[in-house]
């Protein structure tokens, strides 16, 4: 066994630290990271417009469609925790072509698919793909970066790839499935895939691998509870949809396994030597606001993207295909903010950014409960999803860097799991939430004899006023969980002038 710790493959935590010198290839390894980061957000997105013709095609029944889904994000969501920590121990970038070897041979199941039960395993198996990738690609991001400027500017172009990715899934996905087949939004991921693995691979010669010093036993039993609990509690979410809150089957009796299980993998990791995710993590500040601000930000990007497909579709009259075009420019106005909410936070930190983007965030909610019956997208949908797109990318960016700031370099794949996993569950719980809100208010006024356009557009008002409460709580966080920038102190400042 080798412990000479300056024997090559051996990465101690001091190895990666900011005193180290910046790897000359960081930035070109940062394309390749970041070109694998998109496929996965693409996918999240790109399946949705495809699942009619899915449906149609392999005569999946409403229960299947929605495991095609679920399947996904049950693992994805389930697993980041654990793929955090795999990252930490076993090694981040071995991680990561883990996680993209799965995820785009997964990708190219899903495509030769044949029945529906083929497709939901495939697309299982994506999920776990993606929770290895993530966490790993978002913590090798972290680590060969020196912290400050350097950091947080690849941070915020880590942030634009994964808006758009989001915000071209919906555009891809109708594009492509009206055009060629529903099969190439699963085939468009290998050539990604290829690519990201043969640039990581080729980049990271003759470098050591980021991982902690520490080897010892791994943690099973908190690995089985927390992705027990975080199955459980996505599971739980996804179905109030469909079941409601008060199915016993779907939603309560899950969510009640979830609490269980959650509170035993505090228990397990509060006495465990080696814990798969440390406790003390949670007394760093910054990664509960932006664990928190992940939460809150996912939910209202998902309840943005869904209540105003509703609206261009069931309102305005807008084809499939159409309706994903007039998504496009949320994600180019969220790339052309980025550069210059990257300057403000050189000069001012995260918090200025974070208010901006939470106070955006409810100003453009409020223009959209205001979208009319017989709206224009040029006059009345258009501005919002502008206004949105920047405010977005105004909460993602801060949260990404604030919150792996003050974490140690040999717990920056966990603290990354941690945020992926705060992404996911926010994006499930909003939708799940403010989706069942607008449905239950659009189903009572159908009851009422109310014309269908005008039932739609009363609960999808509903949907909006609910996201705007929530973008509400995301500007709460900003004002109270982030400092403002520290002052040097006097003497400091007599030396620089």
């Amino acid at each position: 066994m080798n412990t000479d710790p300056t024997a090559p493959g051996t990465s101690l935590s001091k190895d990666t630290s900011d005193s180290a010198p910046p790897d000359p290839r960081r930035w070109r390894l940062l394309a390749f990271v970041g070109l694998a980061q998109f496929m996965v957000l693409l996918d999240t997105t790109v399946v949705n417009l495809a699942l009619p013709a899915i449906q149609a095609d392999l005569g999946a029944s409403a229960t299947g469609v929605e495991w095609i889904l679920t399947g996904y994000i049950l693992c994805f969501g389930g697993l980041m925790l654990l793929g955090g920590r795999t990252a930490d121990r076993w090694g981040r970038r071995r991680t990561f072509l883990l996680g993209a070897a799965l995820f785009t041979g997964a990708s190219l199941w899903c495509g030769v698919a044949g029945g529906t039960g083929v497709l939901i395993a495939a697309r299982a198996v994506q999920g776990c793909g993606a929770a290895f990738l993530s966490p790993a690609a978002m913590s090798l991001v972290t680590t060969i970066f020196p912290k400050g400027k350097e950091r947080t500017t690849a941070l915020a172009v880590w942030a634009a790839l994964a808006g758009l990715g989001g915000t071209l899934g919906v555009v891809v996905g109708g594009l492509i499935t009206d055009s060629l087949s529903w099969r190439w939004i699963f085939y468009i991921n290998i050539p990604f895939g290829v690519v990201a693995v043969a640039g990581v691979v080729l980049l990271s010669r003759g470098r050591a691998e980021s991982r902690s010093a520490t080897a010892s036993r791994p943690d099973v039993l908190g690995a089985v509870t927390v992705t027990g609990g975080l199955a459980a509690l996505v599971y739980a979410i996804v179905n109030i949809q469909e079941h409601g809150w008060g199915s016993a089957a779907y939603v309560v009796v899950p969510a009640v396994a979830s609490v269980v299980l959650l509170a035993s993998f505090v228990l397990v990791e509060l006495r465990a030597s080696d814990p798969l995710m440390p406790m003390r993590l949670f007394t760093t500040r910054s990664l509960v606001t932006a664990s928190v601000g992940r939460v809150l930000t996912s939910a209202v990007q998902a309840a943005v993207l869904f209540l105003a497909s509703y609206y261009l579709q069931r309102t305005l009259g807008y084809s499939t295909l159409k309706a994903g075009f007039a998504f496009l420019p949320l994600g180019v106005i969220a790339i052309a903010v980025t550069a210059p909410a990257t300057r403000v936070m050189h000069r001012s930190g995260p918090r200025p950014v974070y208010l901006a983007g939470g106070v955006g965030s409810v100003l453009g909610l409020v223009l959209l409960t205001r979208a009319p019956e017989h709206g224009s997208y040029l006059l009345d949908l258009l501005p919002a999803l502008l206004l949105l797109g920047a405010a977005m990318q105004c909460c993602t960016i801060p949260v990404n860097v604030h919150g792996v700031s003050d974490v140690p370099q040999e717990q920056q794949g966990i603290a990354s799991g941690v945020l992926t996993a705060a992404f996911q569950v926010g994006a499930s719980l909003g939708v799940a939430t403010i989706a069942t809100s607008a449905m239950t208010r659009t189903t009572g006024e159908l009851a009422h004899g109310t014309a269908p356009a005008a039932a739609w557009l009363d609960g999808l008002h509903l949907g909006f006023w609910i996201a705007a409460g929530i973008a509400v709580l995301n500007l709460l966080n900003a004002f109270v969980g982030l400092p403002g920038r520290r002052r040097a102190p006097a003497g400091a400042r007599q030396r620089t002038a």
